[in-house]
């Protein structure tokens, strides 16, 4: 409720604002000498007239006689707030003004104001004399208002509020119906299917011809073209129907279509063969213009009514304006009104203003619905993009999962058929033997047979619990030999894309290195510390407090390179070097694993490999 309130006040004021060039007079001078009343010069005798005056068009040109008193002759300006057509200014019977000599073009259905110097020459103290001839040379009424005798101050800023109103604001109002027309012949090029923009360019060309009048000064010839004009306004009348039903969504019929042609033609032609004067035809042109423009306006207060169009209340107030202003302006030609300015001016792109409006409405609605179908697609395409990613992931994992599986099954089965049913049997052997040695080798390998199969459980982010399984088996080991393990891991990195292959040769590896400490060094002492590398990478490394290893880059046993083969599936690298107190071995890796091909084969031959 209150948002209709709200645009029902907004458009009272904005009819108010459109009216006022009906029932407001603009400002005339309070302190300058006003000169209201004239004798109309005869053959023999004057006749006394008031003023403002019209002439009809086609008489004869005549000539007033204006009378003013001055105190002492002085700097003093004549001015009349609006003349129309010609008139040409005489003081004491000395001519001083033509308004064709002005620079300004007064135009064909304009009128002007006149602001001239007084010569001081010519001027006397007591009575003064002023003759006017004025003298309509076309379709309109010449007009006098009243005129005004003072200084500049006076009446220099009326005279330039006038200049402004009747000569600048016009040209403002042409130029920006021109570049309306240009953006609109744009989108008509770029949209020749859509027929609502060739009509709308038709419209704004059209409403154009009437300018015309604005050049007679430099184109006398535009007179011969009144009845062509009035003929194209016509035609621009139609073209609205045509336009307001297209904005309502209605489709024109192809009778309007061909009339919009065919009946300003005949209308000429008829014309042409001397059926109508020249008069008859603008007025004929003129009330059908009018007639055309009123169907629009009912259809439109119809669809605005009937269907609540938005558009169609836009225009509304527009359309009634220029139909107020296309009769007063009639009228005025006609001579039943005495309007000293013609309406349609300043009316007609009311009309094309709300086209504009209209166009910029469409535009933002259809970028709207464009930026919303972005979000949409965006939206649903990062939907589509989240769903693939996770489809992928899962048939990722759904591979990653079947491969292990299958390779903890080929390792599992291999491994217990074949090295456990011996393990076995050389552990009973040797219970029953009592020989110590061998059953200690046995357990050893069945232990050691655990960890590989122990290995196959581990999942991507398992590695630190293999570590820590390998840590435990070793305490033990070692415990039993007398030789003391320290063993940290935590501030070793994330490793990430760990497979079972892989735990298993880092395990081996690190298993490899203590054997060798055991074996070779002699030690009494291992250290196993895990940190971060360099490059960011993962560091390992193991270092024993027994005899140092030889530097004798040849020297490689199946041990070593079986490290060296191991890190290298892991995408990293190994140094061995003697220090002050031992050897020391650094296991290089990276924080991602390398997908290493997962073949069930190879991953047992690489657990039987590992094993003693």
């Amino acid at each position: 409720m209150m948002r209709s309130l709200g645009f029902a006040a907004l458009w009272v004021m904005i009819a108010i604002v459109v009216t006022m060039p009906l029932w407001l007079t603009l400002p005339v001078p309070e302190d300058a000498l006003a000169i209201t009343s004239a004798s109309r010069i005869g053959d023999s005798i004057e006749h006394p007239v008031a003023l403002p005056l019209t002439v009809r068009p086609g008489s004869a040109p005549a000539r007033y006689r204006l009378s003013f008193q001055l105190d002492k002759v002085a700097s003093v300006y004549f001015y009349i707030p609006l003349v129309r057509e010609r008139v040409t200014v005489s003081l004491n019977g000395v001519p001083i003004a033509d308004s064709e000599h002005r620079t300004a073009m007064a135009g064909l259905a304009s009128g002007i104001p006149i602001m001239i110097h007084l010569p001081t020459t010519l001027l006397q103290e007591g009575h003064n004399d002023i003759l006017i001839q004025l003298e309509s040379r076309g379709f309109t009424p010449a007009y006098l208002a009243t005129a005004y005798v003072g200084d500049a101050t006076e009446l220099g800023p009326r005279y330039r509020l006038r200049i402004f109103i009747l000569e600048h604001l016009k040209m403002m109002v042409l130029a920006g119906q021109f570049l309306m027309m240009l953006a609109v012949l744009v989108v008509w090029v770029h949209r020749p299917g859509d027929s609502l923009f060739s009509w709308m360019a038709l419209v704004l060309g059209l409403s154009m011809l009437p300018y015309l009048g604005l050049v007679r000064d430099l184109l006398p010839q535009v007179l011969a073209l009144v009845p062509f004009i009035s003929s194209g306004s016509l035609v621009a009348a139609i073209s609205t129907l045509i336009v307001v039903m297209l904005l309502a969504g209605r489709s024109p019929p192809k009778w309007l279509k061909r009339m919009a042609l065919l009946l300003p033609a005949g209308i000429m032609a008829m014309s042409l063969v001397g059926f109508f004067p020249e008069r008859l035809l603008v007025a004929a042109n003129s009330l059908l213009a009018i007639a055309f423009i009123l169907a629009s306006l009912v259809f439109l207060a119809w669809v605005a009514g009937r269907e609540r169009h938005a558009e169609a209340w836009l225009l509304l107030l527009p359309l009634s304006m220029v139909i107020v202003a296309a009769i007063h302006d009639l009228a005025t030609v006609l001579s039943f009104l005495d309007g000293p300015v013609f309406l349609s001016v300043y009316y007609r792109p009311l009309f094309l203003i709300a086209l504009a409006m209209i166009l910029m409405r469409r535009l933002g609605t259809s970028l709207n619905l464009l930026d919303g179908a972005n979000a949409y697609l965006t939206e649903r395409l990062a939907d589509q993009e989240r769903q693939l990613n996770r489809l992928h992931e899962e048939e990722r994992n759904r591979s990653t999962a079947r491969v292990r599986s299958e390779e903890r099954q080929n390792l599992t089965s291999n491994l217990h058929d074949g090295l456990s049913g011996h393990l076995v049997s050389i552990i009973a052997q040797s219970e029953r033997e009592q020989v110590s040695a061998i059953g200690m080798t046995a357990r050893e390998a069945l232990e050691d047979l655990r960890l590989v199969i122990h290995s196959l459980d581990i999942n991507d982010n398992e590695l630190p619990l293999a570590l820590a399984g390998l840590r435990e088996r070793l305490e033990r080991q070692l415990r039993r030999l007398g030789i003391e393990l320290q063993w940290t891991m935590v501030r070793l990195p994330d490793i990430y894309g760990v497979t079972p292959t892989h735990a298993l040769n880092l395990l081996r590896i690190i298993q490899e290195a203590i054997t060798n400490a055991v074996k070779h060094g002699q030690t009494r002492e291992i250290r196993v510390q895990g940190s971060e590398g360099t490059n960011g990478g993962a560091l390992i490394v193991v270092q024993n407090t027994g005899i140092p290893f030889p530097q004798n880059p040849n020297r490689r046993g199946m041990g070593l390179d079986s490290m060296h083969r191991r890190v290298a599936t892991l995408g990293g690298r190994i140094r061995i070097e003697a220090v002050r107190e031992g050897t020391q071995v650094e296991i290089h890796l990276p924080t991602r694993l390398p997908d290493v091909a997962r073949d069930p084969e190879q991953a047992l031959n690489y657990a039987l490999s590992a094993c003693p």
